[in-house]
């Protein structure tokens, strides 16, 4: 074998093992936490949308009816999730669309109303000719996301109703205050999100 084929196999095993070695040494810092193999860091807010239909940002669509959620409210009992009023302008007005982890994956598709109730949500509400029943009530911490939130305690009384069909109200007690929502239920497949603030 001539003097230039030796050298030219001695450069390609070298360049073989320098290859290896470098590969191993990536693949042990990626073991150990390496920065060049670590994930981004997610925020807690992005493992909160993981547990939810909506993320804050998204268009959802209920019939003709679309809502753009640049706000809400999440409700945690005992550092579990248990519900989020997403908060949506319309125009001078405010909807809301209530959404909770899975496995529910039907909505509350929602406007503010005015209600008269102690300090405490009551077992019935009398709204606009409905007649809705106390189906839950879930003492909860709050927390504010986004923009268009009213005023909150860092706790609260979470109380969601039930009416004939597909009625349904929520009310939220907190810092002296009750805030009221009322609408209609909204089960998987009536509504599509149109994503925005997550992936569709």
């Amino acid at each position: 074998m001539s003097l230039t084929l030796l050298a030219a196999a001695a450069a390609a095993v070298a360049a073989t093992v320098g290859y290896m070695a470098a590969r191993r040494e990536r693949d042990e810092q990626a073991g150990q936490g390496g920065e060049e193999e670590q994930e981004p860091a997610r925020s807690p807010d992005d493992a909160l949308w993981d547990e939810l239909p909506f993320a804050l940002g998204d268009v959802v669509l209920a019939g003709i009816e679309e809502r753009w959620l640049t706000g809400a409210i999440v409700a945690r009992e005992r550092g579990e999730l248990v519900a989020a009023l997403f908060l949506a302008p319309e125009g001078a007005a405010q909807g809301a669309v209530a959404a909770f982890p899975a496995p529910r994956r039907e909505i509350l598709w929602l406007a503010p109303v005015a209600i008269d109730s102690p300090h405490e949500p009551p077992a019935t509400l009398e709204i606009a000719g409905m007649t809705l029943r106390r189906r839950a009530r879930l003492p909860a911490a709050l927390a504010r996301l986004g923009q268009g939130a009213p005023p909150l305690g860092d706790a609260g009384i979470i109380a969601l109703y039930e009416g004939g069909g597909y009625d349904a109200a929520v009310v939220l007690a907190t810092d002296g205050r009750i805030h009221a929502w009322a609408g209609r239920r909204i089960e998987e497949g009536g509504y599509e999100r149109l994503g925005g603030g997550g992936e569709g």
